[in-house]
């Protein structure tokens, strides 16, 4: 088992290649292209960690998307995901959902506090054939799964407790 490293930062070419994949989905949907949806794209794959809806808002109003309304954005944020740009994540948190970005970035599982909300990302080969070998035995075909273990960091702990 590892710390799953932090995605590298997307250059201009990695950013290209993730709008001609959301173009990609729009198209298919008939929908037309739109410079807010490309930013909107282009904020949510330049956000560090993981993130509501209302956090990408504030930083794409801090970065001058002033029509990057609420609303606009929560009808934006499903083609995101379909696209594979991003990803719902920590939907168990009980927080409203949040996201993470996905385009380029190799999967990886949460320990998340429930006290202080830290959250840790890993990857673990032995629970990603486990979680294969048990929807095979089900007869189901995996698309996609959110892992999140719950528990209490070391530095929450109870003295004496924490390991």
């Amino acid at each position: 088992m590892r710390r799953a490293t932090q995605p590298p930062v997307l250059d201009a070419v990695g950013i290209h290649r993730a709008l001609e994949q959301l173009h990609g989905v729009v198209r298919a949907k008939g929908l037309k292209n739109s410079e807010v949806r490309d930013a909107v794209a282009r904020g949510a794959l330049a956000y560090d960690g993981h993130f509501t809806v209302e956090d990408l808002v504030k930083t794409l109003r801090e970065t001058g998307a002033v029509e990057a309304h609420p609303a606009t954005v929560y009808r934006i944020v499903p083609l995101l995901v379909e696209a594979g740009l991003i990803q719902e994540t920590l939907v168990s948190a009980g927080e409203g959902h949040r996201y993470e970005r996905a385009f380029e970035r190799e999967h990886h599982d949460h320990l998340i506090c429930t006290s202080c909300g830290k959250v840790v990302e890993f990857e673990f080969e032995a629970i990603e054939v486990l979680q294969r070998d048990i929807a095979e035995q089900f007869g189901f075909s995996l698309t996609g799964h959110v892992h999140e273990l719950f528990g209490v960091c070391s530095r929450c702990a109870p003295k004496g407790r924490a390991r």
